[in-house]
Order: structure tokens, then sequence, then C-alpha cells
């Protein structure tokens, strides 16, 4: 046997040895509880818990004048009617520049 063929029947054995173990790992969207145990396994410290969010919030109401209503209701303000134009825009004659003119003859 050649040199080459023993080292690559010797690589061969050892990846196949090393592939063997105790059994599959599926780490893919792991729950937390999969997650701790993991963690435990892979000699990680546990976690600790940071507290819950916060679902409360204070709140101070302004004095109880300002929702007070007015005593009598106001007018409502005149709106003046909108302007109507029966006409079209006028449009613009467009500015011709004698260069670009005589350039495109």
């Amino acid at each position: 046997m050649s040199l080459s063929r023993l080292l690559i029947a010797a690589s061969a054995v050892l990846v196949l040895a090393s592939c063997q173990g105790s059994g599959r790992i599926d780490a893919s969207y792991p729950t937390v509880s999969e997650l701790d145990r993991l963690d435990s396994q892979w000699g990680l410290s546990p976690r600790t818990s940071r507290g819950a969010p916060k679902r409360t919030f204070q709140y101070s109401a302004p004095p109880a004048t300002t929702y007070n209503s007015p005593s009598a209701p106001a007018a409502p303000a005149m709106i003046p009617p909108r302007e109507t134009v029966r006409a079209q825009p006028p449009t613009p004659a467009p500015q011709l520049d004698p260069a670009t003119v005589n350039s495109l003859r």
C-alpha cells in the first residue's frame, strides 16, 4: 500500500469514529426548557430571571376644573363660502432659446 492510501484510510477511520456519539443534538427552534437543559449539559451556568416587564404606569390627572364645560355654548364661527373659478388656468408660452433652435436645424 502506498503512503497516500494509508493516510486516506486512517483519516476515514478517524472521521467515522468521531461521528459516532451518544445521540443526535437537535437545537433548531428549541424551547426555553431545552435551552436550559443544553446550557447545563455544556457546562454553562443557569440563567437568572431579570424580572417581568412592568405593566403599570403612574398617571396624574390634571385639576378637575379643566373638565368643566362652559356654561353657555359658543356660537359656531361663520365660514366664508369657497371661491369658485370657472375658467381654465392660463398656460405659459414656452421660452425657446435661439441657440437651441439653431442647433436642431
